[in-house]
C-alpha cells in the first residue's frame, strides 16, 4: 500500500478524522501529535481514569459539526507552527481544555552534533 506524502505543517483529512474520533472517546487524558522537521510523524492517545468517576466510563459523545470544524482548525493552526516536538491536546470531562506545545531545538557546532 502506497503511503501518502504529508507536507510540512499539514494534517491529512483522514488523520484529522482519526484524531477527532479518538478525542471524542477520551473522558480524561491526552492526544498528541509528534512533529519532526515540521512533518507529522505520529499520533498518540493517553487515557486516564479518575477514581472519583470510575464507574462513569462513558465517552463524551458526538461533537457537533461546527465544534469539530472549530477544533480541527485550531489543531491545524497550532501544529503548523511546530518544527520538532509535540502538540498535546488535554481532555478533561470529555472536553478539550488546553493545548500544550513542547518544542525541541537542536544546537550544532558544540561538543559533538545535536543535543
Amino acid at each position: 500500500m502506497k503511503q501518502e506524502k504529508v507536507g510540512r505543517g499539514e494534517i491529512p483529512e483522514k488523520v484529522m478524522h482519526y484524531l477527532l474520533a479518538g478525542i471524542r472517546r477520551i473522558r480524561f487524558g491526552k492526544a498528541g501529535l509528534i512533529a519532526q522537521d515540521g512533518i507529522l510523524m505520529q499520533v498518540e492517545f493517553f487515557t486516564q481514569r479518575r477514581l472519583s468517576c470510575w464507574d462513569d466510563g462513558a465517552s463524551a459523545g458526538a461533537m457537533a459539526e461546527s465544534e469539530k470544524q472549530h477544533l480541527a482548525a485550531h489543531i491545524r493552526s497550532e501544529f503548523s507552527r511546530l518544527d520538532y516536538g509535540q502538540l498535546t491536546i488535554v481532555i478533561k470531562g470529555g472536553r478539550v481544555v488546553e493545548f500544550q506545545r513542547t518544542e525541541k531545538q537542536r544546537f550544532t557546532g558544540l561538543d559533538g552534533e545535536g543535543i
